[in-house]
């Protein structure tokens, strides 16, 4: 036989078997894996109703711990648990805690937090951060100072979930200088923190208020950034998470802390101000709009166009008038929308601006206009 083509039978026969043995490798794989599905569904259905009995007191712990016992599957134990934990409070939540820490599952993953591999560690975080295991906030905090964005990411989310509010400052630093999570993302990981942190959140507007410089001071109103050294964290961008927050849970007593920042607040500062007056649904007592009416900044002229509608201040009807010719057009939008929801005076400016000789102030008032009279019912 031509050595040749003894050479390319080997190599097919070899490629041939090295697929076959991948091939049988996947299907292996994917048979175990649709194996363990089955049983965990089959577990979690018999394990649904045992603790169902135990929160509702048909069980004791002890019952509920040796009808669960045995398995030593603790990943599965937290994909069962982790719904409950997440919706949970009070005395269900803390029997759900006990129970967690009687299967062995709290000191399994506090073992994996300090001694596990990247993975494992970053899902400890998670875990005993959700079950508000406060003893293990040391050791997530320590896992902060990592240079990987993950174990960075799960101890931030931990911390969150674990309801020890001191360590809010430590995770919002750590997950702006060492991840890559937008400022969205990061604000959405932080607002696990809950309700129950608004006094640090407006702890940190006062304390914030006092270290920003006053614009008015500055050249032409506006205060020159300083760019953060590297491994820093620009203190505003943290100063507008919190603002954030307040707004979204909507923090008792935290208008006029806000009011009072707003004085010496940056151009993006003032918009997430604005923002939260906005989800509050108020402003502080003798908030005056105007000034930010004309705004230097189109995105808080933009703002304070909407939030005008908690004002109702019809003094500032003529600069709402002025902004229907405003360069941009989300300006221009919600002038008129506030124009149009202030009545007769602000339909009037609207009717007259429409049929008016400038083209912008005409286009977006007949458009407003014309929306107002398809929302009105035939």
């Amino acid at each position: 036989m031509d050595p040749y083509l003894s050479n390319l039978l080997i190599v097919i026969f070899i490629l041939v078997t090295l697929i076959l043995i991948m091939v049988g490798a996947i299907v292996l794989i994917r048979l175990r894996s649709a194996r363990n599905r089955r049983i965990y569904r089959q577990k979690a259905r018999e394990w649904e109703d045992i603790f169902l009995d135990y929160l509702h007191g048909g069980l004791g712990l002890e019952e509920a711990c040796r009808r669960m016992a045995g398995e030593k599957r603790y990943y599965w134990l937290w994909i069962f648990f982790a719904p409950y934990l997440e919706v949970l409070t009070g005395v269900d939540f803390e029997k759900t805690k006990a129970l967690c820490r009687e299967l062995g599952m709290i000191g399994y993953y506090r073992r994996k937090l300090h001694r596990g591999r990247t993975p494992a560690r970053a899902l400890a975080a998670r875990v005993l951060g959700s079950l508000q295991c406060r003893d293990s906030v040391p050791g997530m905090l320590e896992m902060l100072r990592s240079k990987n964005p993950l174990i960075v990411q799960a101890a931030a989310q931990g911390l969150a979930k674990s309801g020890d509010t001191k360590s809010f400052f430590p995770a919002a630093r750590a997950l702006l200088s060492h991840t890559y999570f937008t400022y969205e993302g990061i604000t959405e990981i932080l607002s696990s923190y809950g309700k129950e942190a608004c006094p640090l959140f407006k702890e940190g507007i006062v304390a914030g208020a006092k270290r920003l410089p006053d614009p008015r001071r500055a050249p032409g109103g506006r205060v020159p950034k300083k760019k953060p050294r590297r491994g820093e964290v620009d203190p505003s961008v943290v100063t507008s998470i919190m603002i954030d927050l307040l707004g979204y849970f909507r923090c008792p007593g935290s208008l006029s802390p806000l009011g009072r920042l707003l004085e010496r607040a940056d151009d993006e500062i003032t918009v997430h101000i604005l923002k939260a007056f906005l989800r509050f649904g108020e402003v502080p007592p003798g908030f005056d709009i105007k000034p930010y009416l004309r705004h230097r900044y189109w995105v808080a002229r933009s703002f304070s166009a909407k939030a005008w509608k908690l004002t109702g201040d019809r003094q500032a009807l003529p600069l709402l008038e002025e902004l229907l010719t405003d360069r941009n057009w989300w300006v221009r939008f919600h002038a008129a929308e506030a124009l149009r929801s202030a009545g007769g005076p602000g339909l009037t400016i609207l009717e007259d601006q429409a049929a008016g000789t400038d083209q912008t102030a005409a286009a977006i008032s007949s458009y407003v206009l014309s929306r107002s009279e398809v929302s009105q019912p035939s």
